[in-house]
């Protein structure tokens, strides 16, 4: 212990030791000083009395000029005239006459300065509406943005073709009003992504909406994509008119869904019979797809259908006769023979009409189709010994058994459509 004291006391006897031990301590204890005000001026800075106007730093102080910047703004040489208009703007800022203050940094070519004095102090429309007159609604997006108010940024972006930041900021908004889902849909649709605007519009269940800007727009292939949804169904399905149907079809989206797989849901779902034949000439003459499209009509389209039919007159079939004789061949191969022998009627195709009419078991009018100028009387008397061999009558009006079904079947088995429109058609046709 002695030896320990006695060396410190030697130690400190040395001037040179002593010297360094008292620079090494100067200099820790202003270290620690320095760090201290280091600490407190951040502090200092962010307490801001209340009240008093914000002025972005580059309004207070005009930037210093920047070589090979990308803002024009950077390289600006104010002229007296607007170096005095200025300063006068500040001198509006600091008594928080904002509008003004900004309007003189406009007019005086300072928009950016303008526009960064506006948000500063909350004037967000004000500022947008300035970046709109030098057409930059994509920056009046992100300051709205910024601000969190994604309502009015989502438009801004969408004015700018923006789509994905549309999309970011409308995953922020809290409440969709009618107003704003309205207004949202319209420029989505405007900006390209259709499909978007029909589903905030399905939002606030504005079917009217939905369909005036489908055909405004012509979204029919995303009005189809829409369709898919049950809901979607609910909500329009019954306003659709065969315009509607006939321009879906020819646009159908190119995805793994079979177009007709579509149709036949809307057909079954709607009861819309009048679209029946619009399906029909969508198909036209793939024979084996038409009677698969047949076998999947419900009943009760096919009954509206058949009510549909009596408004064909002669110059609308003479229109439309490819179109029905598609439609009535998709029927006949189906065994949809009730709805088959009435178009059949109004296409004067009697034949095929009386073989219909035999298969579904109305006796009469399947003579009577036979027995016409352009039936077939060798054939109706062959109809006339079958129906006797079953014991059936012309009125009889019971439903066929399956051997009756097979036996009929048998005798109008050269009875096709196909080869009875050739014949038909065929110049020698008389003749024969």
């Amino acid at each position: 212990m002695n030896f320990t004291v006695a060396t410190v006391e030697k130690i400190f006897k040395l001037p040179t030791l002593a010297a360094l031990l008292v620079f090494v301590g100067c200099v820790a204890i202003l270290l620690y000083l320095l760090n201290g005000r280091k600490k407190e001026e951040p502090q200092k800075r962010r307490k801001q009395i209340s009240g008093m106007p914000k002025i972005p730093a580059m309004t207070e102080r005009f930037p210093e000029q920047k070589r090979g910047g990308t803002r024009t703004l950077d390289a600006l040489t104010l002229s007296p005239e607007n170096e005095r208009k200025r300063n006068q703007a500040l001198q509006l800022a600091k008594a928080k006459d904002f509008k003004a203050a900004a309007q003189l940094l406009e007019e005086a070519q300072l928009q950016r300065e303008a526009i960064e004095l506006l948000e500063a102090n909350g004037l967000l429309d004000d500022a947008a509406a300035m970046l709109m007159k030098i057409n930059r609604p994509n920056r009046a997006g992100v300051i709205f943005e910024r601000n969190k108010n994604f309502e009015k940024a989502a438009l801004y972006y969408l004015r700018a073709k923006l789509v994905d930041d549309a999309k970011r900021c409308c995953t922020q908004i809290k409440e969709y009003t009618f107003a704003l889902s309205t207004e949202l849909a319209v420029l989505f649709a405007q900006a390209g992504d259709k499909s978007t605007a029909l589903r905030l519009l399905a939002g606030i269940n504005d079917r009217g909406k939905i369909i005036k800007l489908t055909r405004d727009t012509f979204a029919y292939q995303e009005l189809a994509v829409f369709l898919d949804q049950k809901a979607a169904r609910a909500l329009i399905l019954d306003s659709l008119t065969i315009s509607d149907i006939e321009h879906m079809l020819q646009d159908m989206p190119p995805d793994h869904i079979q177009p007709l797989a579509r149709v036949i849901m809307w057909l079954n779902e709607s009861l819309k019979g009048e679209w029946v034949l619009a399906t029909f000439n969508f198909i036209a003459d793939k024979r084996d797809v038409a009677q698969k499209f047949a076998e999947q009509i419900d009943d009760a389209v096919l009954e509206k259908f058949i009510s549909h039919s009596q408004n064909f007159n002669g110059e609308f079939v003479h229109k439309k006769r490819k179109n029905i004789e598609w439609t009535a061949r998709g029927l006949h191969d189906a065994g949809r023979w009730h709805a088959g022998a009435i178009i059949y009627e109004k296409i004067d195709l009697s034949i095929l009409a009386g073989k219909c009419w035999a298969m579904c078991g109305h006796d009469e009018k399947a003579i009577a189709a036979l027995q016409s100028t352009s039936g077939d009387a060798a054939l109706c008397q062959k109809y006339l010994t079958e129906l006797a061999l079953f014991g059936r009558t012309v009125k009889s009006e019971v439903p066929l058994t399956k051997f009756e079904q097979e036996a009929l079947a048998r005798l109008f088995f050269y009875i096709d459509p196909d080869t009875e429109k050739n014949r038909v058609d065929s110049p020698f046709s008389i003749a024969s």
